[in-house]
């Protein structure tokens, strides 16, 4: 006889109990420790989902930091350009060239860094993808700008050295006028080079007036469009609406 026959009914009753127990209890603490450890999972699928959306608004902060550097690029240089106008107008010298007039258009290297793939992917998409190619555009404009001032500002200078050599007279008094007497085939090149470089500073006052404003514009559209995919990871600045029309 085995002991479960050997058993009266009270006494299976409370075996069958015992054991019961025992088996819900370890049920109950599977379920807990399940339903646990998908909680767990789930906070972290979501921490990694934040962390990554940092990450990326962080990356997109950076694009709109060399946003900002191209348009105060444009803004420099336009506005070295204004103050030598109005310097020689304020000092009798309207009636000079332009040419004549800038003498040299900001010195220093912009020191651009070009937009990385990562910090503009977001706008892979929908009505941000012209927003994408605009950025192209302008990071290139800046670069070209930045080559158009460095060769003005070589052949204007090249220009003042041959025009000294032939100089009869100066006024250095501010706008330091120089004139000269040039004759024959020295003054025919003088006349090229003063029209090529007309031509050229015309070229970039042109491009300065388009490229300040749509740069300022730029920076509100790219703000609107990481604000719309990051919300308050991306910063909200406050941008003048410029009266030009691009």
């Amino acid at each position: 006889m085995d002991i479960w026959s050997s058993l009266n009914v009270d006494q299976r009753l409370t075996v069958m109990v015992a054991v019961g127990s025992l088996i819900l209890g370890g049920a109950i603490s599977i379920v807990s420790s399940f339903i646990a450890r998908s909680q767990s999972n789930r906070f972290a699928l979501k921490q990694k989902a934040i962390d990554r959306s940092e990450i990326r608004a962080s990356l997109a902060q950076g694009a709109f930091v060399k946003i900002l550097q191209y348009a105060n690029y444009m803004h420099s240089m336009k506005g070295t350009i204004d103050d030598q106008f109005d310097e020689a107008d304020a000092e009798g010298h309207g009636a000079l060239l332009p040419v004549q007039k800038i003498q040299e258009i900001g010195s220093l290297r912009a020191n651009f860094e070009r937009f990385r793939t990562e910090e503009i992917t977001f706008l892979l998409r929908g009505s941000d993808a012209e927003l994408l190619g605009d950025l192209l555009i302008f990071e290139r404009r800046a670069e070209s700008m930045e080559s158009a001032v460095s060769l003005y500002n070589e052949r204007r200078a090249e220009l003042t050295a041959r025009l000294e050599a032939g100089s009869v007279s100066a006024n250095t008094d501010g706008a330091a006028v120089l004139t000269s007497v040039l004759e024959g085939r020295e003054a025919i090149l003088a006349d090229v080079r003063i029209g090529a470089l007309q031509r050229l500073l015309g070229t970039i006052m042109e491009r300065l007036d388009r490229d300040v404003v749509f740069g300022r514009r730029l920076l509100a559209r790219f703000q609107e469009a990481a604000r719309k995919e990051f919300g308050d990871l991306f910063p909200n600045l406050q941008f003048l609406e410029p009266e030009n029309n691009v």
